[in-house]
This record gives C-alpha cells, sequence and structure tokens, in this order.
C-alpha cells in the first residue's frame, strides 16, 4: 500500500493546485469545477490517511472512498470537462485496484464484461467515424462534408474520449487486480501502449485536423469551391482515425492470441518476498556466504536440499542451494564466476542491510531415506550436502576443488573423519570407479559439481547403487524439436507448440499464473502433471531412474514424444 498512499497524497496535492489555476480549456460546466476539485482533494487525502495512520479501517470503507474519488475524476474529466483531471484518472483507477486487491470471482467477471463491452464500444464507434471520414473524403457536395465532418467531430469530443478511458482503465484495472500484470507479458503491455499512443494521437492533432477540415469546409460551402480543396485534409482525416482502427483490430488479436510471453521484468518477478543481507563473511577464495534474514515475519521451513529464487537489485534472477539457517535467515553460499552473467558478481557486492527478492524455497534435491549415503562433491557443488551431513549420521564425503583455498568450509570439514578432501594441486584425480565399487548395496550416492565430475560419476556407477544429481547449469541438449499439440485439461484449450516455441510459453499465453523461474530446466518450478500422452524429458531436474516416468514434466525444456498431450493445467 506504500505506493497508493504515496499516489494519493500526489493527488490531493495535485488538486488543490488544479483548483488555483486557471483551465487549460474551456468548461463544459465551470461553475462546477472548483467546488468539486476541492471535494476531491478532501476525500483522496482523507484516503491516504486512513491507509497510513489506521491500517485495520474496514475495507468496505476504504472502498467506497476509493470508488468516490474515481467517480469524481471522470464527473471532473468527463462532465466538467477538465483535461488535465480527465488524465488523473490513470492516478485514481491505480489506486481503487490496489486498495481492492484480488477479485473475487464475481467482481472480476463483472470488470472483464465491462472491458469486454467499453472496447466493442470502442471499436464500433471508430469504425463508424472512419466510414463518416472517407464519405467525408469521397463526396462531391460541400454541404455534404460539412455535415459528415461535423459529426466525425462530435463522435471525436464525446463518444470516442468516454470509450477510450473506458477501456484503458478497466483494463489498467484487470492487470492490477490479477497476476496478468501491466508489463509482465508483452502482450498486456502493447495494449496498453496502443491505447495511451490513440489517446495521445486524439489530442495532439486528430482533433486540430478535424476542425481545420470544418472550417475549411464551411470555407468553400460559403465561397462557392469544391471538395477537391478538401482532399488533403480529409485525408489526414481518415489517416487520423483509420490508424487507430487498425491498432484497435492488432489490440483484439493480442487479446485473442497472447503472444510474445513474459517480459524480461515479468519474468523475473513473481510471488516473492524481501529479505536482508545481514552478514557477509568469505569462506574461500572467490566464495562468499550470506545470510538472508526476511524483512517482515519468517521464513518458511525448507529441507536438505532446497534451493531458493534470489530477485537481485538489477533483476537478475539466480537459484541457489540453501546451505544452513543462522538466526532466522537461509544461509546461501556464493561463488564468483568469472565467465558468467553477472549474478555471481553482483551478489558478491552486496552488503550487510542491502534489500533483495527472494522466492522459494523449492526442493528438488532431497535427501532420501536410506542406511548409508555417499555424497561426491565438486567445488561450490559442496552446498546443498551441508545440511544433508547435518541431518544424517552414517554417510561419508568426498569432496574434490582445485585448491584448498578455494574450498568452502574445507577447513571446518577436514575436522570430520568422514570426510575426504582432494585438492586438484595437491592430489590426484580420484578413482571414482574404485570408489563406488566399494560402497555397500543400498547406499544412496549424491553427487553435486562440475559437469565434467558429474558425468564421470554417472559412467562409473555400478548397477546395484542409485545415482542422485543436481546440476546448477543446463546439459547440452542437441534433440531436434517437432510440433505437437497439447491438451490444457482444466481450461479445456488446445495450443499448438511449434518446433521452435517452448511449450512452457505455449500455456502461459492461456495460464499466466504457471510458475516459471529458471525456464533452463534446472529449478523445476514449472513442473505440470502429465494426463495423457508421453512427455520427452529434456529437463535436468528428474534423476536418471526417473527418465521413464509419464505423470510429470517440465514444459520449460521438455515437449511430447508423440503429437499430443494433455496436461493438468
Amino acid at each position: 500500500m506504500a505506493k497508493a498512499r504515496i499516489a494519493l497524497f500526489t493527488y490531493a496535492a495535485l488538486a488543490v493546485v488544479f483548483s488555483l489555476l486557471p483551465p487549460l480549456f474551456p468548461l463544459r460546466v465551470p461553475e462546477w469545477r472548483e467546488p468539486l476539485l476541492m471535494l476531491l482533494a478532501l476525500i483522496v487525502f482523507t484516503l491516504g490517511l486512513l491507509l497510513s495512520l489506521l491500517p485495520g479501517t474496514p475495507r468496505r470503507v476504504l472502498l467506497g472512498l476509493g470508488w468516490l474519488q474515481v467517480l469524481l475524476t471522470v464527473a471532473l474529466g468527463f462532465l466538467v470537462g477538465d483535461i488535465l483531471v480527465m488524465f488523473c484518472c490513470w492516478i485514481a483507477v491505480p489506486v481503487l485496484a490496489s486498495i481492492a486487491g484480488q477479485l473475487r470471482r464475481g467482481p472480476h467477471r463483472a470488470l472483464v464484461a465491462a472491458h469486454a463491452i467499453s472496447a466493442a464500444a470502442w471499436v464500433g464507434i471508430t469504425c463508424a467515424v472512419v466510414t463518416l471520414s472517407v464519405i467525408g473524403l469521397t463526396t462531391d457536395d460541400l454541404d455534404t462534408a460539412v455535415v459528415v465532418y461535423g459529426l466525425v467531430s462530435q463522435f471525436d469530443i464525446t463518444l470516442l474520449p468516454w470509450a477510450n478511458f473506458a477501456t484503458t482503465l478497466t483494463g489498467l484495472a484487470l492487470g492490477l487486480t490479477t497476476r496478468w500484470g501491466l508489463i509482465r507479458y508483452r502482450w498486456v503491455a502493447a495494449k496498453l501502449v496502443i491505447s495511451f499512443a490513440i489517446l495521445l494521437s486524439a489530442f495532439a492533432y486528430v482533433e486540430d485536423s478535424v476542425g481545420a477540415v470544418i472550417e475549411q469546409a464551411e470555407a468553400l460551402a460559403a465561397s462557392g469551391g469544391s471538395t477537391a480543396e478538401l482532399q488533403a485534409g480529409g485525408a489526414v482525416v481518415v489517416a487520423g482515425f483509420g490508424l487507430p482502427l487498425l491498432s484497435l483490430v492488432a489490440a483484439m488479436l493480442l487479446s485473442l492470441y497472447k503472444p510474445g510471453g513474459k517480459t524480461r521484468w515479468g519474468r523475473r518477478s513473481g510471488d516473492r518476498r524481501n529479505v536482508k543481507v545481514t552478514h557477509v563473511a568469505q569462506v574461500a577464495k572467490d566464495t562468499v556466504e550470506l545470510t538472508l534474514r526476511p524483512v517482515n515475519g519468517q521464513l518458511p521451513p525448507w529441507e536438505p536440499g532446497a534451493h531458493v529464487d534470489l530477485v537481485l537489485p538489477s533483476g537478475l534472477v539466480r537459484q541457489y542451494s540453501i546451505a544452513g539457517e543462522r538466526d532466522g535467515g537461509y544461509v546461501v553460499t556464493v561463488l564468483r564466476e568469472p565467465d558468467g552473467r553477472g549474478g555471481s558478481a553482483e551478489l558478491h557486492r552486496l552488503t550487510p542491510g542491502t534489500r533483495i527478492g527472494m522466492r522459494g524455497p523449492r526442493n528438488k534435491f532431497p535427501l532420501v531415506d536410506a542406511p548409508s549415503y555417499l555424497f561426491v562433491a565438486g567445488g561450490i557443488g559442496i552446498t546443498p550436502f551441508l545440511p544433508m551431513l547435518d541431518a544424517r549420521d552414517n554417510w561419508r564425503l568426498v569432496y574434490r576443488g582445485r585448491s584448498r583455498a578455494s574450498m568452502a568450509y574445507a577447513t571446518e570439514l577436514t575436522q570430520d573423519e568422514r570426510v575426504t578432501l582432494l585438492p586438484a594441486d595437491e592430489t590426484p584425480r580420484p578413482d571414482l570407479a574404485g570408489l563406488l565399487r566399494e560402497v555397500a548395496p543400498g547406499t544412496a550416492v549424491y553427487c553435486c559439481g562440475p559437469e565434467s565430475l558429474m558425468k564421470a560419476v554417472e559412467e562409473a556407477m555400478p548397477e546395484h547403487l542409485t545415482l542422485y544429481t543436481e546440476r546448477f547449469v543446463p546439459t547440452e541438449r542437441s534433440a531436434a524439436a517437432e510440433p505437437f499439440e497439447a491438451v490444457l485439461q482444466r481450461s479445456g484449450v488446445v495450443v499448438q507448440v511449434p518446433s521452435e516455441r517452448s511449450l512452457l510459453d505455449a500455456i502461459h499465453e492461456v495460464d499466466p499464473t504457471l510458475d516459471a523461474a529458471c525456464e533452463d530446466g534446472i529449478c523445476g518450478s514449472c513442473e505440470v502433471r502429465v494426463l495423457g500422452g508421453v512427455p520427452e524429458h529434456r529437463d535436468d531436474v528428474l534423476q536418471n531412474h526417473e527418465r521413464d516416468r509419464t505423470d510429470v514434466m517440465y514444459p520449460c525444456v521438455s515437449r511430447a514424444k508423440g503429437r499430443r498431450i494433455v496436461l493438468d493445467v
């Protein structure tokens, strides 16, 4: 509500300023302007005070005042004719939407209906105006041209602004009260830009162009001129309304097909909490440990193997294993990667007191029940194993790294006789096949680290053991992608998935609420249940012994083996 409070106090100040200044354009009902502006300022200021000082105010009171400030804004903008206040609808409606929050089914349907009706009216009125403009351009009778352009002017200054604002503001309210948002999806952002661009063009030149053509037509009718002299102005009017009509058709197609998927901001946003860095410590060369505590409330419980999405100040989103807890916060350990994409470097620059976003935790690398465990870690791959070591007793850890100085927590771990530390600059490459041959049947083998280490362990695994792996980077995927169709069972929609597009993008066009984070097949946040068909697993979430599963898939990278798959979406 902080942004809503700021918007309310700003709007109250603007209303007072507007009441003291003369209007920019002639008003329809000038005597109403000042008293309505002062009443608006009082209501908006009162609403801001209630949100700031009395957060426990009943919701119906807040919504009542919110609706009242919207109605007053609309009355001042459209009935009184104050253009400045008309544009303040862009403040009043978002404030009301912020107070309303997520709408229940009934109000949501009503808002969708209002948006659809106003959009249809806008398109219909624009079609009528374009038709009249074409008649004015092609007629040979000046009196007809005068009448036609007069009608165009009336439509332009009465019905079209109402339709534009009604459509835009109901769309704005829908975006703010649902998970679609305003800039999370490219098609929603494009529709918003189209609406605002049409509004600006109307005030910038279309209204003046229509007025100029009317004056010219009247002058030619009085002087006995011909309609040929109106061609240039008439063409401008046709273009002035024809282009918006094409834009509205494009907006309708955007609503129908929802192309483009999420924007960059949309991909890194979502349901998240704010956390604060409370402790930073260097635990190895180029490796720091961060303690992240919640700004409000408590962090949710977690199990060994879990990871979180960190939303950095730059907007980058990165996944990190939870290495432990400290003072009610999660501990994550970050290796600076010189050839990385910038996330690790940014995390290394964080200082105590810095706030970042966090999503999760999620756990796709759980610690299974087993009589004993062998953990094989390489480099920063030690981090998911730290809480596992604390959770079990019968285990052995083999820890490989470039050097002792670069191996996080090496000093602490070597205090335990169950740990074998293998710095590459001190010890030869380990005999993984021999190591695994000595492991007792039933032992759960866990591996996390560089791809070379993980492949070596996979190749050396004996048949009587089960391997569990977690990757920090996606594996190479060279298999060809074939087109298929996906049936989204809950919504009853069938989406086509061409070879160049991911199943996740196709689902998001219908259901944007499906979770997604890395979109590389690593984190597992986009998991969906498969109800029919056979998935082609291309992710790095499922273990090797789970690759034949047909009940679940990760649509960010995985596809259907056949021509059709049915999902519980």
